[in-house]
């Protein structure tokens, strides 16, 4: 009988193939970290090591709680592949040697989905009971941890590389408060220099905290806690004159970066 996954395991199950997908979105070579994600769930459901193919019964019980995985498959064919056919690209691309071109980017995307069809799958507890709980609305279980900021004594270069480097719209930086640097900021910034329109090598060594006096405009961070409701924050009937969540800096009891939201994780 495959172990019964606990929330605690369903979360870091999830959070390991969500960081899985992530990686193979950056570099479809990096296909390989899906199959490390899948093989750890594997793992622990089986209780004993084996290869991948082996795993694929029980990974396909949880991948049954969802929905796309499912019911799309059959009601959208065009559009959801099924997830016997995403496991097995995905196991045969497993143990074959070549992963370049345009296999190791049609292997990614067929890992991708399946990470995200599995991803829904652990979050959906509406079909579990006994050890867990009905739902999980809580901030600390869809935050992204160990989140990635920028220190105030930082160049902007260090912030700009951090975005590039991670497709970032928005870096989190600790000043009087938790601030947002935003990527329209940083290009305004690198490109026009402020008002005093100093030279480039010297606007990509200026600190961020000097620079947030110079024309870098820093925004306000919505900052909230670890056991806050994701539903209060979205909000059922927003106000149409509010602007849209965009970023949430999750901080513990001293006000520590713990995590960040976006709408991104709620989807």
């Amino acid at each position: 009988m495959p172990h019964k996954l606990s929330i605690e395991e369903r979360q870091y199950y999830r959070d390991e193939l969500r960081a899985a997908r992530y990686s193979a979105l950056a570099d479809s070579e990096g296909f390989l970290a899906v199959c490390y994600a899948l093989e750890a769930l594997g793992l622990r459901m089986l209780g004993r090591k084996a290869d991948l193919g082996k795993y694929e019964p029980n990974l396909k019980q949880v991948a049954m709680q969802s929905i796309v995985l499912r019911e799309l498959t059959t009601s959208f064919p065009e559009t959801f592949t099924t997830f016997d056919a995403l496991f097995d690209l995905v196991r045969t691309a497993r143990n074959d040697a070549m992963h370049t071109g345009v296999y190791a980017r049609h292997a990614a995307a067929a890992g991708i989905e399946l990470c995200i069809g599995l991803e829904e799958a652990l979050m959906n507890t509406e079909e579990n009971t006994e050890e867990t709980p009905v739902t999980r609305q809580l901030v600390k279980d869809y935050m992204v941890k160990s989140p990635i900021l920028v220190e105030a004594w930082q160049p902007v270069a260090q912030a700009r590389q951090l975005m590039l480097t991670h497709s970032f719209s928005f870096l989190p930086v600790k000043l009087d408060s938790w601030k947002l640097v935003s990527e329209t900021a940083m290009a305004r910034f690198i490109q026009f220099g402020g008002p005093k329109r100093s030279p480039w090598n010297k606007r990509m060594a200026t600190s961020i905290e000097v620079a947030a006096g110079a024309g870098l405009t820093l925004l306000d961070a919505k900052v909230v806690g670890l056991d806050e409701n994701v539903r209060e924050l979205l909000g059922e009937s927003p106000d149409p004159d509010a602007p849209e969540p965009r970023l949430w800096l999750v901080v513990d009891g001293s006000e520590n970066l713990c995590g960040v939201l976006s709408p991104f994780e709620l989807l």
